[in-house]
Order: structure tokens, then C-alpha cells, then sequence
């Protein structure tokens, strides 16, 4: 915003009051019966006293809308749709009863987008406290303010209206990763047997040592230490846990297949809540994980970090980032993983495909990237196309719409064979159940060895 910009924003706006209004509008209806009665000449002469109340109340209300000052009290993130509460405080300098009306500016997604109230100050207060409940239903970075505020004069004859600058910033992150204790029920119960699952499962399948135990039937003699068995006196076993500090990269898609309608929100909000939740049981597994968007060029690309600590910095690379409706392009975010990501990593991919054309090019990267790195493909699936296919056909059109259905489900079975048979694992989900399987192939392939 320039000087000038911020000049005319700053500058006060005076309106007429409703009296000054109703006075001059009587004074015009009645202006006609002086050619009646020449006695009410008189009315010649009220203007001049309703201008010098006019200009008092000028400067009154100039010296009182200048010495009001705001402050905002708001939180800095919330979560995607979860109601959040905004405080704002009036204060002056001490001064007369003062009457007027105040209006934020809230970002076009919020609900209510805007939002105000009237207000009184009696003779000598000093501040004034209102508080209100928002929500966001669209992730990103959003912005409120300004703050605009109109006071009416003591005597009713002006209006001044004044803006007060200072937006507040406030980051929408996914609900599940700001507040994950308001998963529902039934995915928090599958995360609790994914954690006691991968406890009972570090032990034996990994070649990283982990501990010294007394033998026990079932426990494999070529891993007896016969130098902690001879101090002992008694047969002890070596065990091994899944090696840990592996990478993990987790790319998302952000082209146009991915800006469709899902249950809950966009295919992209639905990948990104995915990739949130899936880095943090990364990060909390012992591994390294790095985050990656692409659309057809690399929109944001942050290397593997380890520790939980890291999750501010993933959820800041992904939180706010919105589809542009291009065509996705794999090309430059293959060629980008090739380069920065030498070491063997798993590579999780969140996108979908829908043509030969997307295919080839996405098996010939995908194929380049296995022979280096375990690879996992989540293909998220369009509910619509899905509803489209199995609702009834009551007319031509809908016979049209769903021939059309089941050519693109065709198309897109025959792509998603063809990338499978490229050493890639492939999941076909709808976004909104996308979460739990994606973290359950994470942990299957972990457990593996295959990183």
C-alpha cells in the first residue's frame, strides 16, 4: 500500500447527521409558505446557528474519534472451521457521552464475513470490551481488519467515520493436526492399535541393535552373543529393532485434479491433512521427514528434519498452499528428488491420475524413482465421478453423464494397474479415508525393511 493509499484510508469522513438531515428537509417542505406568510421569513435565518453547532460539533468529534485506539486480542492459529474468539477493546482519554457504531473486516471465507456493533461510552468511561466467535472453514493465512469506526455528534447534526489501521494475522491449520484430540472415536482407536502394533513389532525384524535378552523359547539360536552367554552363565540372545533416522518425503500434488470437491473439503485440503498426520508419526517413529508440493512446477520443497519440533516447520511449508488449476506435471518434481534426495528413502506421493497421457509420464518418473527409493502412490478418487456412476439414470442426460463416469473409472483403473506394475505400491481411496490406511502402508512398508 502507498504513502498516498494509506493517506486517504487515514483520512477522516464526515457525513450529515440525521437531524441536520430532518432539519433541512422540514426547512425545504415548508421554505414555500413564506410567499403565504411573510412573517415566516425568519426561517431565512436558522441555517446560521445550525452551522455553528455544526462546526463545534466538527471539532468535537475530531478531537473524540482521534483519541479512540483499538486493541485486538485474537489467537495467531486455529483450526480449519473450529470457532475461535476475537476481543476487541475501545479506549479514549476521558471525555463526554459518546455514541457510534463499529465494523470489522474479516476475511471473505469467514462466517460471518462481517461484523460489527453499536456502542456508547458514558461521561468518563474509558475503554469498551466486545467479544465474538468466528470460525474459517478454508485453511491458509487469513487477515482481519482493518477496524473502521463512526461517532455520532452530541447533537446529532454530523457523523464521522474513521479507519483504524492494523490487520492481525491468523493461520487456519487442518483440525486434525491443531487439534488432534477431536479426532472421532473410531480413528482414534485405530491409531491406538497402530501404536501398540509398531511397539510389539520393532523387535526382530530390523539389523539395528537394540538390546541383550535371556534366551527364550522361539528366539533364533544364530543370534545367541556367546560372549554376554559365557559371562551369564546362561544363554542370551541379541535383539534388533527397525533401523531408525530414515527419510521420508512426503509429496503432494497441487494441480487441478486435486481442486475437486471432496466430503470433506477439496482433494488438496484432504492430502494435506494426510501428510500432516502421516510426517508427525514420522517424526515420532525416529525418522526424518521432508515435505514437497508440485503442480507443473515445484511449488515448495523443505529437506527431511528429525524431531517432533520439526512439525512447525512442515506445517508451515503446506499449510496455506491452494490449488492454481494447472495441469500436474511429475517431470520437475522427479527430477528435483533425483538431485536432493540421494540417500534411500520412501517417497510418498498423494495425487491421482486420469488419462493415458498423465500416466505415461508418471510411470516413466515413478519407474526412475523406485529403482532408488521405496515408493508409495495414493490415488485420491473424485466422489463426484463416483456418485455420478452409481446414481439412477432417469434421463438422456444422466445415460450421458454416466457413460462418461465409467470411462474415466475405466481409464483410471487401467492407469493405476499400469503404475503398479512399475514396483510402485498403489493406494486407490476416497481423500476422506484417505488418513488411516496411508499411516497403516507407511508402517507395513517400515516394518518391511524395504527402506
Amino acid at each position: 500500500m502507498t504513502a498516498r493509499d494509506q493517506a486517504l484510508i487515514d483520512r477522516l469522513r464526515v457525513r450529515p447527521g440525521r437531524r441536520l438531515v430532518r432539519l433541512f428537509v422540514g426547512l425545504l417542505v415548508i421554505s414555500p409558505l413564506v410567499f403565504v406568510f411573510p412573517w415566516m421569513i425568519w426561517l431565512v435565518a436558522v441555517p446560521l446557528p445550525v452551522f455553528l453547532l455544526a462546526v463545534f460539533e466538527y471539532r468535537d468529534l475530531k478531537t473524540s474519534i482521534r483519541g479512540i485506539s483499538l486493541r485486538r486480542d485474537m489467537p495467531g492459529i486455529g483450526g480449519r472451521d473450529q470457532p475461535f474468539s476475537i476481543a476487541w477493546t475501545l479506549e479514549r482519554t476521558d471525555g463526554p457521552v459518546l455514541l457510534g457504531a463499529w465494523r470489522e473486516c474479516l476475511p471473505a471465507d469467514a462466517v460471518p464475513e462481517l461484523f460489527g456493533q453499536p456502542f456508547t461510552f458514558a461521561d468518563g468511561e474509558r475503554s469498551k470490551t466486545f467479544t465474538h466467535e468466528f470460525r474459517i472453514p478454508v485453511r491458509g493465512q487469513h487477515a482481519i481488519g482493518p477496524f473502521w469506526i463512526r461517532v455520532v455528534g452530541r447533537f446529532g447534526l454530523l457523523e464521522m467515520q474513521r479507519c483504524i489501521q492494523g490487520q492481525s494475522e491468523i493461520r487456519v491449520l487442518p483440525e486434525t493436526y491443531h487439534s488432534p484430540d477431536d479426532l472421532r472415536k473410531d480413528q482414534g482407536a485405530e491409531f491406538l492399535l497402530l501404536d501398540k502394533a509398531t511397539q510389539t513389532r520393532q523387535h526382530g525384524t530390523g539389523t539395528e541393535f537394540e538390546s541383550l535378552h535371556e534366551y527364550r523359547e522361539g528366539d533364533d539360536p544364530r543370534r545367541i552373543d556367546w560372549r554376554a552367554t559365557a559371562r551369564m552363565r546362561r544363554p542370551i540372545v541379541r535383539r534388533y529393532q527397525i533401523e531408525r533416522h530414515r527419510d521420508v518425503m512426503v509429496v503432494v500434488d497441487c494441480g487441478r485434479l486435486m481442486g475437486g470437491d471432496a466430503d470433506k473439503g477439496s482433494k488438496l485440503d484432504c492430502a494435506v491433512d494426510s501428510a500432516l498426520l502421516l510426517a508427525r508419526a514420522a517424526l515420532q517413529g525416529g525418522d526424518r521427514c521432508g515435505m514437497a508440493l508440485f503442480d507443473d512446477q515445484v511449488v515448495g520443497y523443505l529437506p527431511p528434519l528429525s524431531g517432533v519440533s520439526s512439525m512447525n516447520a512442515i506445517a508451515d511449508c503446506v499449510y496455506n498452499v491452494r490449488t492454481r488449476w494447472r495441469e500436474s506435471d511429475f517431470t520437475r518434481m522427479f527430477t528435483m528428488l533425483q538431485q536432493r534426495q540421494r540417500k534411500r528413502s520412501l517417497i510418498v506421493i498423494l495425487s491421482d491420475l486420469v488419462d493415458a497421457e498423465t500416466t505415461i509420464r508418471y510411470r516413466a518418473s515413478l519407474s526412475g524413482l523406485a529403482r532408488r527409493h521405496v515408493v508409495l502412490f495414493a490415488a485420491l478418487q473424485t466422489p463426484t465421478v463416483q456418485h455420478i456412476a452409481t446414481s439412477p439414470v432417469e434421463t438422456q442426460i444422466d445415460g450421458a453423464r454416466t457413460a462418461v463416469s465409467f470411462r474415466l473409472l475405466r481409464e483410471r483403473a487401467q492407469a493405476l494397474h499400469s503404475v503398479r506394475r512399475s514396483s510402485v505400491t498403489v493406494l486407490d481411496l476416497p481423500p476422506s479415508q484417505l488418513t488411516i490406511p496411508l499411516i497403516n502402508q507407511f508402517v507395513e512398508l517400515r516394518q518391511s525393511s524395504q527402506m
